[in-house]
C-alpha cells in the first residue's frame, strides 16, 4: 500500500510541475522496455514534453513471479531529460533519474537477497524516429544505490520473517533499455 501511495505522489508531482511550467505545445508518449520484458517483467513508461528542450518520464515495473534470472522486481523510476538535439523525443538526450526498487533475487547461485534500494543517477540515450507516431529509444544509466537487504542462504524459505542484515551503497547501472514508444 505504501508503494502505491508513493508512486501516486510522484505522478501527481510530475503533473503539477508540468502544469506550472506553462508549456504550450505538449507531446506525450507511451512506451515499454523490451529488455525488461525479456526478464518477464511487465513495464510501462509515460513521457511528457515540458519545454522546447526538456521532458519528464515516469516508469513503473513489476514482475509478479520469479523470472528466468531468478529475480523478482518491483519499482519506479522518474527522469528529467534534456534533449541536446533541440527537439524533444528526437535524437540525443541526457538526464537525471531517481529509481526506487524492491527486489528478491538469488541469480541462481550463492546467497538470496531481499531488500529495498533507492538511487539517484544519470541517463544517456538516443530516440530514433521510425514513423510518424513511433520511436525506438536506446538508453543507459548509472547511479549510486543505497540498499537495505536481507542476505541469507539460498535454501532459507522464510526470508521475509528474518531481520535486515546488510546495508550500504554501490555504483551500478540503473537503466538499460530498448523501448518502443508511441507518440501522441
Amino acid at each position: 500500500m505504501k508503494e502505491k501511495v508513493f508512486l501516486l505522489r510522484i505522478f501527481i508531482t510530475a503533473i503539477v510541475a508540468v502544469y506550472c511550467n506553462g508549456a504550450a505545445a505538449q507531446l506525450l508518449s507511451v512506451k515499454t522496455n523490451a529488455l525488461l520484458w525479456g526478464n518477464l517483467t511487465p513495464n510501462l513508461s509515460m513521457e511528457l514534453v515540458t519545454t522546447k528542450h526538456t521532458s519528464l518520464e515516469g516508469t513503473v515495473f513489476y514482475s509478479p513471479n520469479k523470472t528466468p534470472f531468478k529475480t523478482q522486481l518491483m519499482g519506479a523510476q522518474a527522469e528529467f531529460r534534456y534533449w541536446i538535439s533541440g527537439r524533444p523525443m528526437n535524437r540525443l538526450f541526457v538526464g537525471g533519474a531517481l529509481t526506487a526498487l524492491r527486489y528478491d533475487t538469488s541469480l541462481g547461485f550463492g546467497a538470496r537477497h531481499y531488500g529495498d534500494a533507492i538511487a539517484p543517477g544519470i541517463v544517456f540515450g538516443y530516440a530514433l524516429p521510425i514513423g510518424e507516431h513511433w520511436n525506438i529509444e536506446f538508453a543507459t544509466g548509472v547511479g549510486y544505490f543505497w540498499y537495505n537487504e536481507k542476505r541469507y542462504g539460498k535454501n532459507n524459505e522464510n526470508i521475509y520473517a528474518l531481520p535486515y542484515n546488510e546495508h550500504g551503497g554501490r555504483m551500478i547501472p540503473t537503466k538499460l533499455c530498448i523501448s518502443f514508444a508511441y507518440l501522441f
